[in-house]
C-alpha cells in the first residue's frame, strides 16, 4: 500500500511520518521494546509495514515523550513551559519532559517513567488499573474506547478510582518537581478529557508537600491536546532543528489504536492527516 498524495506537490512536501506507542527502548539500542499489546512491533514486522507504505522519513518513540513534546509544540501555552514534565496515562503511567525546548530522552531513550513509583502488584494510577477496577465492578471495559461509553451506574466506581489515582499520582508530581523544578506539570494520555479533567481536580486537592524547605509544589493541568498528544508529538521530533516546520512543509500524524486487548484484535490502524 502506498499513500494517495491529494495534491501532485504534497509528497515532496512532507516532512515525516512519526509513531508513538508504549514501550522502552533497549539499552544501548534504537530498537523500541512495545506493550505486550502490540505484538507486530516484536519482530519488527510493523516497522517494516511502514517503512513499505509511507514514501518518507519514517520515526518511532515511546508515547510519553512523543505526548510531552506534542503538548509543549501544539497545547497552545504563551509563554510556552519550559521545563515542562507530562505525565501520560495509557495502559501504564508513562512520562516525557522537555527542556530547553527540546525533549529530554536519556542515554536510551528511556527518561521520565513515572510508573516505577507504583508496584505492579498493587493499585496503580494506570488505565489497565482503572479497566480492572471496573470489570470488578461489573462493567465490561476493554480499552479506552469503552471509556466513553460508561453508563451512569458507573460513576461510584469510577470515582473510587480517580480519588485513589489522584493520591498516587501527587507523589509523581512531588518527584518530578524535586528532579526537574518544571514550570508546569501536564496530566494527559489516552483517558476522555473528562476523566482527565477530573483526575487533574483530585490531585489538586491533595495536600502535596514541596520537594524541600520553602518550596512549593509544581502547578498541574489537563492536556489541552487530550488523547492527540502523543500523535502530534512524534512528527514534531523532526521538526527541531526548524523550530517549527515552514509553510511549505506538511507533517504527517501517525496515529496507532489497540483494538482490544484480545490477541485476534490487537491490529493497528494508520491515517496521515496535515497538521
Amino acid at each position: 500500500m502506498k499513500i494517495a498524495y491529494a495534491t501532485p506537490h504534497l509528497k515532496d512536501r512532507l516532512l515525516g511520518v512519526g509513531c508513538s506507542v508504549p514501550g522502552n527502548f533497549g539499552t544501548m539500542s534504537n530498537i523500541l521494546k512495545a506493550h505486550s499489546f502490540f505484538p507486530a512491533f516484536a519482530d519488527g514486522e510493523a516497522d517494516q509495514a511502514f517503512k513499505a507504505t509511507f514514501e518518507a522519513p519514517y520515526d518511532i518513540e515511546n508515547d510519553g515523550t512523543a505526548a510531552a513534546l506534542g503538548e509543549y509544540v501544539f497545547g497552545g501555552c504563551i509563554p510556552q513551559p519550559d521545563p515542562m514534565f507530562f505525565i501520560h496515562i495509557g495502559h501504564g503511567v508513562g512520562g516525557g519532559a522537555v527542556i530547553d525546548g527540546r525533549p529530554y530522552r536519556g542515554v536510551n531513550g528511556n527518561a521520565c517513567l513515572p510508573g516505577v513509583l507504583y508496584p505492579y502488584d498493587q493499585p496503580r494510577p494506570s488505565g489497565q488499573d482503572l479497566f480492572a477496577t471496573l470489570n470488578g465492578a461489573g462493567f465490561a471495559i476493554h480499552d479506552f474506547i469503552d471509556l466513553e461509553r460508561l453508563p451512569d451506574s458507573a460513576e461510584a466506581a469510577l470515582e473510587i478510582w480517580v480519588e485513589r489515582a489522584g493520591k498516587h499520582l501527587s507523589e509523581t508530581v512531588r518527584v518530578a518537581t524535586a528532579m526537574f523544578d518544571p514550570a508546569l506539570i501536564v496530566l494527559g494520555g489516552r483517558l476522555p478529557e473528562l476523566v482527565t479533567d477530573r483526575l487533574v481536580r483530585a490531585i489538586s486537592s491533595q495536600p502535596i508537600l514541596g520537594p524541600s524547605r520553602g518550596l512549593e509544589a509544581a502547578a498541574v493541568e489537563a492536556s489541552r491536546l487530550g488523547p492527540r498528544a502523543g500523535g502530534s508529538g512524534r512528527p514534531a521530533f523532526r521538526s527541531l532543528p526548524l523550530s517549527f516546520p515552514p509553510p511549505s512543509q506538511t507533517m504527517a500524524v501517525l496515529t496507532l489504536t489497540v483494538a482490544s486487548p484480545n490477541p485476534d484484535l490487537r491490529k493497528f490502524d494508520c491515517a496521515p492527516e496535515s497538521l
